[in-house]
């Protein structure tokens, strides 16, 4: 019998079927459990980059849950990878990132996440920031012009940017064709005003509640990426890089040609004119093992020089608040951080400081009951260079 949520990952093991031959060396992530039976709708296949990363479930009931606590979440991912092939994790996370700013975060947390979506050209950045995500949510949502100054910003009201979640497609457009200092006064703007404050002269917000989802190519980011994004202005946009190789493109291409389906409307559960009254209160059950396994991901996000350690810690905690609202749970559950760790290489692909000693390290991590063997298939490396790099890690005592 197919349950409406078997029902609903049926889209991703149609497509896992069909790219399994031209992907055969991509690494993928899979959700699946430790039986000698695998059952293949319970197969969400996807293309990412290293490291590799997959749920395994001790029991079937561990499974049953996950999918039963995630529905929501993995509903509209496989929808708008239906329309748009290989977005099934940056739906996530841009969904999950706008729930969490309905969310009554706790006081001792920081300000809400935002996010930098980097992508290489024809990753689907506009299609979903723009038409699926903004078009479908209006009333929360607001697109600002690709070309905008930092002038036009700090004049316009407070309500402009208050309770809003601003997108931007292409932020790398803003800053075609300023001088130097305009630049640089775009990108304070932007750090000041989501820590919820910025004044120039007698221009003030004052006590704003906002978050950002920019959208840049990856292309263009490498030229920007030292002369104007700062760690100041990482901690508080958080960056996540997703790339399709040219196989990935090519299947794109031929879907766009053959489908007929329209731009998916994907209305989230936000409230009716939303205001701070509406934010909704979520429960964070605090665990030892659920507490230990955020800090480890959090030091990785702050070795791989993503985010510093203690804001990582936050931007975890509120992302798994932000999915327990998107699957109407009032409380967070160890589920809510398998749904993190799934888009979690993500974020470690951002950085610009991934060295070989960084992958290894993050991927013995990641599959401890893998053996030398196949975590060296997995790198692509060659074994002298592996196990270089192991001595250095057992050295540092980091395994």
């Amino acid at each position: 019998m197919i349950t409406p949520l078997k029902q609903a990952l049926k889209v991703g093991t149609r497509q896992s079927k069909k790219l399994k031959n031209t992907h055969s060396n991509a690494p993928k992530g899979t959700l699946k459990r430790k039986t000698k039976k695998v059952k293949k709708y319970n197969h969400i296949v996807y293309s990412i980059l290293p490291p590799p990363i997959s749920l395994t479930f001790l029991t079937p009931k561990d499974e049953k849950l996950f999918l039963k606590e995630n529905r929501k979440t993995i509903e509209i991912a496989n929808k708008v990878s239906k329309h748009l092939l290989f977005s099934f994790l940056p739906t996530i996370i841009l969904t999950v990132t706008i729930m969490s700013f309905i969310v009554k975060k706790d006081k001792t947390m920081r300000k809400f996440n935002s996010i930098l979506y980097i992508g290489g050209r024809g990753t689907g950045k506009t299609e979903i920031l723009e038409h699926i995500l903004t078009k479908s949510n209006p009333e929360l949502l607001n697109l600002m012009d690709n070309k905008t100054y930092e002038s036009q910003l700090v004049s316009e009201n407070k309500e402009y940017f208050h309770n809003k979640v601003m997108v931007q497609d292409d932020l790398i457009i803003s800053f075609q064709g300023m001088s130097t200092k305009q630049r640089e006064q775009l990108t304070n703007f932007w750090v000041k005003i989501l820590e919820g404050n910025y004044s120039r002269q007698q221009k003030k917000l004052k006590n704003v509640n906002t978050i950002a989802l920019f959208g840049v190519a990856k292309e263009m980011f490498n030229v920007y990426r030292k002369e104007l994004f700062s760690s100041t202005f990482f901690d508080r946009v958080i960056p996540f890089f997703h790339e399709i190789d040219h196989e990935q493109k090519r299947k794109i291409l031929e879907h766009r040609s053959k489908s007929k389906t329209k731009c998916p409307i994907i209305k989230l559960p936000i409230p009716k004119n939303f205001d701070d009254k509406h934010r909704k209160k979520i429960n964070f059950i605090k665990n030892k093992n659920i507490e230990e396994r955020i800090i480890n991901l959090a030091l990785e996000l702050d070795m791989y020089e993503v985010l510093s350690s203690a804001r990582a810690q936050d931007f975890i905690k509120i992302f798994m608040m932000g999915n327990a609202l998107l699957n109407h749970r009032r409380k967070t559950t160890i589920n809510d951080l398998k749904m993190y760790e799934l888009v979690h290489p993500l974020f470690l692909k951002s950085s610009a400081n991934i060295g070989m000693e960084k992958k290894i390290l993050t991927i013995i991590n990641a599959n401890p009951d893998k053996k030398d063997k196949a975590i060296i298939r997995m790198l692509g490396t060659s074994k002298p260079t592996f196990y270089k790099y192991k001595k250095i890690l057992k050295l540092k005592k980091l395994i």
